[in-house]
This record gives C-alpha cells, sequence and structure tokens, in this order.
C-alpha cells in the first residue's frame, strides 16, 4: 500500500503503512541539503548499519520525519526484531552501542527495540499512534 497522503493537520491517516525503503526515501528525503535529507540519511545509515550486523526485523518509523513538517527535528524507531537479539547484544559490542538508546538521541534520533515474540510488542508497536497533542496519526513499517 502507498504512504497516503497527509491530513490537513500534517500527519499521515490513522494506521501502520508497510512501504518499501524506496517509498521512504521518496515521500519523506526533502531537497538536497535539507534537514530532512539529513535525517533520510541518518535513517538509511541507521537501515544499513542494522543489515551489517545481520539483523532482521521491521522498523516501525514515526516522528515529525514522517509528516508534513518542512524541518522535522527527528524521527523515532521501534524495532522488532528476531527473539535472540537481547542475546546478541549481550555477546556483540558493537550491536549494543548500536541498540543503545542514548547513543541513538546522540545522533538525533529515538530508538526501541522488542523481540518479535515479546508480550510487550502490541503495545510497542502501537506505541507512536498518537502524537503529543493526543491525536491519533499513522507510522510507517519497513522490512529491513
Amino acid at each position: 500500500m502507498p504512504i497516503p497522503e497527509f491530513r490537513p493537520d500534517g500527519w499521515l491517516p490513522e494506521g501502520h503503512f508497510t512501504v518499501s525503503w524506496e517509498e521512504v526515501v521518496e515521500r519523506f528525503e526533502g531537497i538536497p541539503g535539507s534537514r530532512r535529507a539529513e535525517l533520510t540519511v541518518t535513517l538509511l545509515a541507521l537501515r544499513d548499519n542494522l543489515r551489517k550486523h545481520d539483523v532482521s526485523g521491521i522498523m516501525v518509523v514515526d516522528g515529525s520525519y514522517i509528516s508534513a513538517k518542512e524541518a522535522p527535528g527527528d524521527f523515532d524507531v521501534v524495532l522488532i526484531a528476531p527473539s535472540n537479539i537481547q542475546e546478541r547484544k549481550d555477546r556483540e559490542p558493537s550491536l549494543a552501542t548500536l541498540l543503545d538508546a542514548e547513543h541513538a538521541e546522540q545522533a538525533g534520533y529515538s530508538l526501541f527495540y522488542v523481540q518479535d515474540d515479546s508480550p510487550s510488542l502490541t503495545l510497542l508497536r502501537t506505541m507512536f499512534d498518537q502524537a503529543r497533542s493526543g491525536v491519533f496519526k499513522g507510522v510507517v513499517e519497513v522490512t529491513l
């Protein structure tokens, strides 16, 4: 399903929209040199680093990055990862750094991860369905 048009309030309609990376870039990249373009580079670098660590799963992407805001502040990600992600994080220091929330904040985004067999998966998958203002909105999901 393609990414729908923004609502008048600048958010996507409610729902989780499963899209390709090409669709994310096409829709949200912005003009070269813009804050939006910088965030796209950062998001794609996160994706590529996760892939380099052989992490599979789904990234639920949110934040002002997926809004109509001309100069978004950041993006937020919930990584839905395989059930062994915590074991791997404990064994692999570079993966631990990549998945560290403080490291992500320093890089300009928020990152949470959850195992795909976690009882908290439903709650975490929907944690971005509501904006700070209280309105319900949409998010995009992309496969690593």
